[in-house]
């Protein structure tokens, strides 16, 4: 009897797993002629449909030179993915009000932005650094490395607060968009400031304990074994390294599974369901508040996520979206909350076909949703 109850269980789900293949035929044709079109050697897909995971499949293997087929566990470095961990993270401390969305540098961080009036300073809050409206730059001056290449070395706190002493204001805080990756640096530095922790502990913290995700990672160790090899995005004969970044690491440096973007993603989109239908905002929810980016009309950027609304035209309803990719690793993570639709896709090479590729299978998901229930 326990035979035939295991017998039946497997044969169930290998009657399931058969069938999300067929309804998602689409999707592993695209990614198949994607891969050899454009010789990747690895990648992973997982779609969410009604907050179920309804099909996910991992593509290729550990590298060139490790014919290990890979998992949807295997590790990726997930580039500026990472800035939704980060803001995950900061929501969550201003709901337990160790900082406040109207909390400023000036008072944060006081006497260490040297070249910076203190009245500007006092215009950036952590509302203007979660929604890149701060007037920061992108990266500090002595911050370098040659485009393509893996950035090496780490980044350290005598870095940090020399870079801060020469930091200049390319535009009045909050009176502009413009993308800044050292924004969520700051955020990250600026957490560990006020708790007295390192942000590995708060990933752990608020990540792996409060959201039950285990397979996100701040650093992972030499020689992982899971960590699958990046190839570059211009040559991708030609294997890289993860980057070391150091107290960047908030706005790009962290490391992920599938599965666990894609219990990240159902966890955001059960809290978006409760935010549409019930004004009951979380920290989950990068969009509480949203602005518009004045880059295209229905493009707006709230806390750590881009929102495209129909009227900027790549999806035919508003999606939540955001990504990564370090010049080897791609990362691209799209949902829409009213379509109850989202995707997850990690590869080992990206670049801009593969974020296009995110973009089709995404615009097919919610085209044909009704024809895949």
């Amino acid at each position: 009897m326990n035979l035939l109850k295991v017998s039946l269980v497997v044969t169930c789900f290998l009657s399931a797993n058969v069938s999300a293949v067929k309804r998602f035929t689409y999707v592993n044709n695209e990614i198949k002629a994607f891969i050899e079109e454009n010789d990747i050697p690895a990648l992973t897909v997982g779609v969410i449909m009604d907050n179920e995971i309804q099909y996910k499949r991992a593509f290729g293997t550990y590298s060139r030179k490790d014919p290990r087929p890979m998992s949807l566990d295997s590790l990726f470095q997930i580039g500026s993915q990472s800035k939704v961990l980060t803001s995950y993270i900061t929501l969550a401390a201003v709901e337990k009000e160790i900082v406040g969305l109207d909390d400023n540098l000036d008072a944060l961080l006081p006497g260490l932005f040297l070249s910076i009036d203190k009245e500007a300073l006092k215009s950036i809050k952590i509302d203007s650094l979660l929604s890149h409206r701060s007037g920061l730059p992108n990266y500090p001056a002595n911050v370098s490395r040659t485009d393509g290449d893996a950035m090496e070395g780490g980044y350290s706190e005598t870095e940090f607060l020399t870079a801060l002493k020469s930091m200049t204001l390319s535009f009045t805080p909050g009176s502009n968009f413009s993308y800044s990756n050292f924004n969520y640096a700051l955020l990250g530095y600026i957490l560990t400031k006020k708790t007295g922790k390192t942000f590995d502990t708060l990933v752990s913290e608020y990540v792996h304990d409060e959201l039950g995700i285990s397979d996100i990672y701040t650093q992972i160790a030499a020689g992982n074994a899971d960590l699958i090899t990046p190839y570059r995005k211009d040559n991708r004969i030609i294997a890289t390294r993860p980057w070391n970044m150091g107290l960047l690491s908030p706005h790009g440096g962290l490391y992920a599974s599938t599965d666990a973007l894609l219990q990240l993603m159902k966890l955001q989109m059960a809290a978006y369901d409760d935010f549409l239908n019930n004004g009951q905002a979380s920290p989950l929810v990068s969009t509480q508040t949203s602005y518009a980016t004045q880059l295209y009309p229905g493009l707006n950027y709230g806390y750590g996520m881009f929102e495209a609304t129909e009227e900027l035209g790549l999806y035919p309803e508003t999606v939540m979206w955001h990504g990564g990719d370090l010049d080897g690793y791609g990362c691209e993570y799209i949902f829409a909350p009213d379509a109850d639709v989202g995707i997850v896709l990690l590869t080992s090479s990206g670049g801009k076909e593969f974020v296009l590729l995110a973009r089709k299978i995404m615009s097919h998901l919610l085209d044909n949703k009704a024809s895949l229930q």
